[in-house]
């Protein structure tokens, strides 16, 4: 009845000479304030528009008006945070190698280290935005954070070291050049205070996740789980890697191909001992499911298994032609359970598999060229072919005849047009560089990898990652960003948005990608700033950005266009699989190089060898420079990378305490607190906003009901007394 405005009941009046009720009620929007009165002859029915009245007022808490300006500058406003972010990280990767300096002892651990008393506080939940319910309900107790530094997460594997720390040296690069991006994040906090708080909402975090696993996010806080996060899982990290985006602008079509033979029923390297030992088909599983649940729908993709006989996975009853299928959420559902119930079973027949997945390809082609000219749309194919290195079928087959077959069915499938077919090879628990997997690789263009147990599952993928993140390395994406669906925060528990941007390292060519920024902001805060319900906050959100995008990044398909150069696929080689991945030139071209190196005084470039170059121990700068001509084309490792710090920590002091010993705090003080959580238990006591309210609703409507009796008794009395006198 009152809409859009917002109902405050000011008072009622009760008039029982003439048995009337008088309601004066404020009605608010965000300009004007108008005051209605209504009277109502009290009988009975008049106590149920007012009882509505009040219940409107008490339980109504979203304002109806939408206000669309402010969330476009809440947009703009984050969007241009996240690129500022991004800059700044990017700079400090420009700058990563000086950046160890100083890196000794200098960053906190989300379990380990105690925060500066100088600069750590405890805010409130109205404050924080939420709160810690290990430690209250944020009225009196709530968690401790840091506003004037950052902290570091790690996945379990990846702190391996003493005390947690890291060892692998690029993850240790990783804290150390995001370290110097600590000031900007601190410097942005406070500088942007106040036009949050004008707002009414928190402050938002901001934070960068690393492709190597490495997370640093301000303001520092503990985290539950120690070891437990890694930014590559996540919702916000998944809508911003560029294999995600880059489905967006131009649909990828995926074909996988699982060896299912025999020999992929055994472990795993070094498993014999473990206490959960992986077969070489179960890691598979797990990693063609993260392939298949990382597609959009824009995709399409289809996963075939093969031992002795072939057969086309999740699509059970289908007839020739195969094709792909477009990758919805049903689909992939089918197909990922489809694929956790293979089986092991026969010997392998490589031929079969990939004829069958070059079929599907070839037949997919025809179609969609036969229903559209929109030939931009089929050239992301990618061939993902998973084995162990191992086969025995046909009966007399070779190394050669299998990497004829497959040259020759690439050359004819690309023949159709300007497009690629981006080839994968995997060989689990087989890292022999001589393997026909990766002389495969070489002769078509492909990317091969030898993949160990140890490895995270995306870190197995992330040459396919990186091949379709190239164009938006790309200055037509520089300042490109993502929206994520409104997802469950880590943190907070609640429902929320992050924006992201894609990192880059920039003195590569082509760029080479190295994680994501990102800065989020609440599905409650962005509802208060828009003023609609939850639910048309997210639909304008979506139409805003999607706007966005279509004005700033209205690319062409050469923008888009993957046409790798020679370093560039060699660089990515180098990447996903290291030195043992990269395909080396013709020999002659070898001894050339070899014969030009410093202190050969022979010049002999005669040889018979079919390799000369030893790329285990051959020096990463001579390989690339020397022998690829590609200088530019990979990341050269640091001075002193053995000597990097181990000793990442500012502080142990916390070691082993329990979650609540190292968070809960007092509101508004600097220090923990072990009153906490029952300063807030005592509070519980009293009642809660929500039961005043409903005991002040029943008593208003029980106060109306009485005064309509008082009245209809004076009233009947003094009718009574005229009749006497009468």
């Amino acid at each position: 009845f009152f809409y859009p405005w917002t109902v405050k009941p000011a008072n009622i009046l009760i008039n029982r000479d003439h048995c009337t009720v008088h309601l004066r009620v404020h009605l608010t929007n965000k300009t004007m304030t108008r005051t209605y009165i209504r009277q109502r002859r009290s009988h009975t029915r008049s106590s149920i528009p007012l009882i509505i009245l009040y219940g409107a007022h008490f339980f109504r808490k979203l304002p109806v008006n939408a206000d669309r300006d402010a969330l476009v500058a809440l947009i703009d406003r984050l969007d241009s945070d996240v690129l500022e972010l991004r800059n700044t990280i990017e700079s400090s990767i420009a700058n990563r190698c000086e950046s160890i300096r100083g890196c000794y002892r200098s960053s906190y651990d989300e379990c380990r280290s105690s925060f500066n008393s100088g600069t750590q506080t405890c805010p409130s939940k109205e404050q924080l935005g939420y709160a810690i319910p290990e430690c209250g309900q944020g009225l009196n107790c709530n968690g401790i954070f840091d506003y004037g530094a950052t902290s570091v997460r790690l996945p379990g594997a990846l702190a391996n070291g003493p005390n947690g720390n890291p060892t692998n040296p690029f993850v240790i690069e990783g804290i150390c050049y995001t370290r110097t991006a600590e000031r900007w994040m601190v410097d942005k906090y406070y500088e942007e205070q106040s036009f949050w708080e004008s707002l009414g909402v928190p402050s938002p975090q901001m934070y960068y996740g690393s492709g190597s696993g490495m997370f640093r996010i301000h303001p520092a806080r503990h985290s539950r789980e120690c070891g437990a996060y890694d930014p590559r899982e996540r919702p916000w990290y998944m809508a911003a890697v560029p294999s995600t985006i880059s489905s967006l602008t131009k649909p990828r079509h995926v074909v996988i191909v699982m060896d299912t033979s025999r020999s992929m029923g055994q472990l795993m390297d070094n498993q014999a001992n473990s206490a959960n030992p992986v077969t070489k088909l179960a890691f598979m599983k797990n990693v063609v499911t993260s392939i298949l649940r990382g597609l959009s729908n824009m995709d399409s993709v289809s996963v075939i298994r093969f031992g002795e006989r072939v057969h086309l996975v999740g699509h059970p009853g289908s007839v020739p032609p195969y094709m792909w299928q477009r990758a919805n959420p049903d689909l992939i559902a089918r197909i990922v359970d489809a694929v956790n119930a293979v089986e092991v079973t026969g010997r392998s027949d490589w031929i079969a598999g990939f004829d069958f997945a070059f079929d599907l390809i070839d037949n997919s082609l025809r179609n969609i060229a036969a229903t559209s000219r929109d030939n931009c749309k089929i050239e992301n194919t990618a061939l993902l072919f998973f084995t162990d290195g191992i086969y025995n079928l046909p009966d007399g087959i070779n190394d050669q005849d299998i990497i004829d077959f497959v040259s020759s069915r690439v050359e004819q499938v690309e023949g159709r047009g300007e497009f690629f077919v981006h080839t994968f090879l995997y060989s689990l628990n087989n890292d022999d560089v001589t393997q026909v997997a990766k002389q495969i690789s070489c002769a078509v263009d492909g990317f091969w990898k030898p993949v160990v147990s140890s490895m995270g599952i995306a870190n197995v993928t992330n040459g396919y990652q990186t091949l379709f993140s190239t164009p938006l390395g790309t200055e037509f994406f520089y300042n490109y960003t993502t929206w994520s669906e409104p997802y469950i925060f880590a943190s907070s528990g609640e429902p929320g948005y992050t924006v992201s941007a894609l990192v880059y390292n920039r003195e590569v060519d082509p760029p080479r990608f190295m994680g994501a920024v990102g800065t989020d902001i609440s599905a409650e805060a962005s509802r208060r700033i828009y003023g609609g319900t939850l639910e048309e906050t997210d639909q304008a959100i979506t139409e805003i950005t999607n706007e966005n995008i279509d004005t700033k990044f209205n690319t062409t398909c050469e923008d888009t266009r993957i046409n790798l150069t020679y370093c560039e696929i060699q660089s990515i080689r180098h990447l996903s699989g290291g030195r043992s991945a990269i395909c080396l030139p013709p020999v002659q071209k070898q001894v050339q190089a070899v014969a030009q190196l410093p202190g050969n005084t022979t010049g002999d470039t005669n040889t018979t060898d079919t390799e000369i170059i030893d790329i285990e121990t051959t020096e990463t700068v001579t390989l690339f420079d020397v022998f690829l001509n590609c200088s530019n084309a990979f990341i050269q490792n640091c001075p002193g990378m053995d000597e990097y710090p181990t000793d990442l920590w500012r502080n142990v002091a916390l070691e082993d305490k329990s979650y609540e010993d190292r968070v809960c705090c007092e509101v508004g003080e600097d220090s923990l607190s072990s009153l906490c959580p029952k300063l807030d238990q005592i509070s519980d006591t009293k009642l809660s906003e929500t039961a005043i309210f409903s005991i002040l609703f029943i008593s208003l409507a029980i106060t109306e009901i009485l005064g309509c009796y008082y009245c209809f008794r004076y009233k009947k009395r003094k009718r009574a007394k005229e009749e006497i006198i009468d």
